[in-house]
């Protein structure tokens, strides 16, 4: 298919991880290679990932900057790649999955999957009735050569899954665990056992990635120990001040020209009162550097 128009965006920038800026129209990759045949990319949105098997490759999502992300992640690792599984559906994991020939992604994703942000009005965006799958816990993408295996986890959204890479012992969760902590979205008590889910197959990886970096060791582990503090109703340390994300208003340049920058939701997508506040009920703490908050109703 034809790369999606994005220059109805021309005179908007995006602020890339190197600190480089570009138009929003401007296809724009920055790529890690984690071993001889995975790759962690940016383009905007969040990372997204590229496996590579024997004789085909399998992207994990897909992010939403400009560009034929396909043929890029085709060029990339020399081979077809005509897959990719959506670890949600938020657009910033989904707007590109119109190049491929199929998306592997949970039930409850597959009405809500590539539907634009504001943001982005006034780019012609494909029909989002491409080709999908929906999977579920212990689904087997068939990648020849590697042995990908679905959990399925949902708090950040309710169609949330983890990709198992055992031959290369990778993980791959998407949003559902955050590298500065997390702000739950529904009970605890869901959010424990979906970690639960996680620290069963704790064996059989060796790294996290995540959509917003790869993670430390421990983070899984202090995740979990958070989680079953609140359920036990133990006392936790209340967030020292700073940190968080920075407030998601308009930034201009010189010349009037909005800047986003490439990991953070732009600022048109943001509902008006924040994401979470004006909930009275949010228990907030912090536990071995990691900022949490739950409603205290939803345990």
């Amino acid at each position: 298919m034809k790369t999606i128009d994005f220059s109805p965006k021309h005179d908007v920038w995006i602020r890339h991880k190197d600190g480089k800026l570009t138009p929003m129209d401007v296809p724009y990759y920055e790529v890690t290679q984690i071993d001889e045949s995975t790759w962690q990319i940016m383009s905007s949105g969040d990372y997204h990932y590229l496996l590579a098997g024997d004789e085909t490759g399998v992207a994990i999502d897909t992010g939403y900057g400009a560009g034929n992300l396909r043929e890029f992640l085709e060029q990339l690792c020399g081979k077809p790649v005509p897959w990719v599984i959506n670890t949600h559906h938020h657009f910033d994991h989904s707007a590109n999955n119109f190049y491929f020939d199929r998306a592997f992604m949970g039930e409850e994703a597959l009405p809500l999957a590539s539907i634009p942000y504001p943001s982005f009005d006034g780019i012609d965006f494909p029909s989002p009735d491409y080709p999908k799958t929906a999977v579920g816990d212990g689904a087997v993408i068939p990648l020849k050569g590697r042995e990908l295996e679905i959990i399925r986890i949902g708090d950040h959204t309710a169609d949330g899954i983890a990709i198992l890479d055992r031959t290369h012992r990778l993980l791959f969760t998407g949003d559902e665990i955050m590298g500065h902590g997390k702000t739950l979205n529904g009970s605890v008590s869901k959010w424990k056992q979906d970690l639960e889910k996680l620290m069963a197959h704790r064996g059989e990886f060796d790294a996290i990635y995540g959509g917003s970096q790869k993670l430390e060791d421990g983070t899984l582990e202090a995740f979990y120990e958070a989680a079953c503090k609140v359920i036990n109703g133990e006392e936790l340390e209340p967030p020292h001040k700073g940190g968080g994300h920075p407030p998601m208003t308009d930034e201009r340049d010189e010349e009037g020209h909005i800047i986003y920058d490439c990991q953070f939701p732009h600022s048109a997508d943001v509902p008006k009162n924040g994401f979470f506040k004006g909930n009275p009920n949010m228990v907030e703490f912090e536990y071995k550097g990691f900022r949490f908050s739950y409603d205290k109703t939803m345990l």
